[in-house]
């Protein structure tokens, strides 16, 4: 089968420019000067007055952990990442139970194998007392091994059967050490736990309740501290590291003055860019997340991080939460699901506000979205460009169509946005993975189960 798509505006990480893709057997085949080959195809695609970039990976989606109906997550919500320019999710190890062993791994990818309407990797956890299943989740797929640094409990446990415990300074340089020995990729939730227990009870012993007190309780500094202490060990290791939701410039600034050392990568998420603690007031529950959202002074300068071009990717920290449990913090701040709603505002919220409204290049939109996160968790030669031998991910913008972000649209349980009537510019007119239709006209055009499991992949030249 031999696809020829024509009249798009192509986007790579190093040029924005007319060009014919030809895919054959899913894959790219040839990048081509527009109007170079018009026949011996099977089918045209007129991509005309489109932008055509490579389809987004959101290495951060909890699916499986945010309530009670993994599976119809799964089956649901991957239909709303591909129609809106996701073509592969790398789910987070939250779970009952959480994927901490093979067998609990194992029995997680085919949930996923069944359900995901696109392409999906794996996440490990990381609970103190796995370092001896470590190698063989590896071998398994997992591309990288989730720790936390904190807990919601004073206790250090995890606050749910589905969540991770905090692990500590020892338990995180074990797992570095055992993780080094066959480059495996740590991801690291990087936040004091002690300076977040000790604001959060402080905080509630004067009785707060209301969505300000949320922040109070995250300090920036915890997460400034937490970072520099994972850059140490990640030093000292030799172990690759990534930074997990990074809200703070100054973490950020951190990570990026230590790269010539460490081998660091680290990403952002849209909420810490396009929202901020007022916005955490007057949205309230739907806006709770950890780290919290930050004053706008803190806003601002991880924007200046981003349009330097030194922050690695974008991602979601999808938490497809019901409403039920997001409105339980409406009375106490304190009961509300911890994380927002994302996998369907990930690319669309970040074009219309790097994009659109900041003038990012479109070349770093590509890098953030795709070849950052595909380099980073070494899908690299597979997934996160277009150029020959790269999988056909790739989704269509329409940059002229205005529309208006309403939560109840969305798919999965999690029928509710902190971005609910935010006006934005460029939408997903089509998505396509391995060169099939997934997205078309507003509608899913394949069955769940499309998604493919994809792992490390071969070192290649980057």
């Amino acid at each position: 089968m031999k696809t020829l798509i024509i009249n798009g505006l192509v986007v790579t990480e190093t040029r924005a420019a007319p060009a014919d893709l030809l895919i054959e057997a899913g894959k790219i085949s040839r990048v081509l000067e527009p109007g170079t080959m018009t026949d011996d195809v099977d089918d045209i695609i007129d991509a005309q007055g489109l932008l055509v970039l490579p389809g987004a990976i959101d290495v951060h989606t909890h699916f499986t952990g945010s309530h009670d109906f993994p599976e119809r997550e799964l089956r649901e919500g991957t239909r709303g990442a591909a129609a809106h320019g996701v073509t592969t999710i790398v789910e987070m190890p939250h779970s009952r139970p959480p994927a901490t062993t093979l067998e609990n791994f194992s029995a997680k990818q085919r949930w996923l194998a069944e359900n995901c309407s696109v392409d999906y990797a794996m996440w490990a956890g990381l609970d103190g007392r796995n370092l001896d299943q470590l190698a063989a989740l590896d071998r398994a797929g997992a591309l990288a091994f989730k720790a936390f640094l904190c807990s919601g409990a004073a206790s250090g446990e995890a606050t749910d059967e589905k969540g991770l415990p905090r692990l500590d300074d020892d338990g995180l340089l074990r797992a570095m050490r055992e993780l080094a020995t066959f480059d495996g990729l740590i991801g690291v939730h990087a936040e004091n736990h002690d300076i977040l227990i000790g604001a959060g009870n402080a905080l509630r012993r004067a009785g707060r309740k209301d969505a300000r007190a949320h922040a109070l309780a995250g300090p920036e500094i915890a997460e400034i501290e937490a970072v520099g202490r994972v850059l140490a060990l990640a030093e000292e290791t030799g172990a690759r590291c990534h930074i997990v939701h990074v809200s703070s410039a100054r973490a950020a600034e951190t990570i990026v003055a230590a790269k010539s050392r460490v081998r660091a990568s680290f990403e952002t998420c849209p909420h810490y860019l396009v929202l901020d603690e007022d916005d955490l007031v007057r949205i309230g529950p739907n806006a709770r997340c950890g780290p919290p959202i930050r004053p706008r002074p803190v806003v601002d300068a991880l924007w200046q991080v981003v349009l330097r071009g030194e922050v690695d990717m974008i991602a979601s920290d999808h938490c497809p939460y019901t409403p039920a449990q997001k409105q339980a913090g409406e009375a106490s701040i304190w009961e509300a699901g911890m994380g927002l709603t994302g996998v369907e505002t990930l690319s669309p919220v970040f074009f219309s506000a790097a994009h659109i409204d900041r003038h990012l290049p479109l070349t770093e939109f590509a890098r953030m979205t795709a070849g950052g996160p595909a380099r980073a968790f070494q899908l690299w030669g597979k997934k996160g460009a277009i150029a020959p031998g790269f999988d056909a991910d790739l989704v269509f913008y329409d940059v002229q169509q205005r529309w208006i972000v309403k939560g109840e649209t969305f798919q999965g349980l999690g029928k509710w946005s902190a971005f609910e009537g935010m006006r934005c510019q460029g939408k997903v007119v089509r998505t396509l993975i391995r060169g099939v239709t997934v997205y078309q006209d507003q509608q899913i055009q394949v069955q769940p189960g499309f998604g493919q499991f994809v792992t490390r992949q071969a070192a290649t030249g980057q």
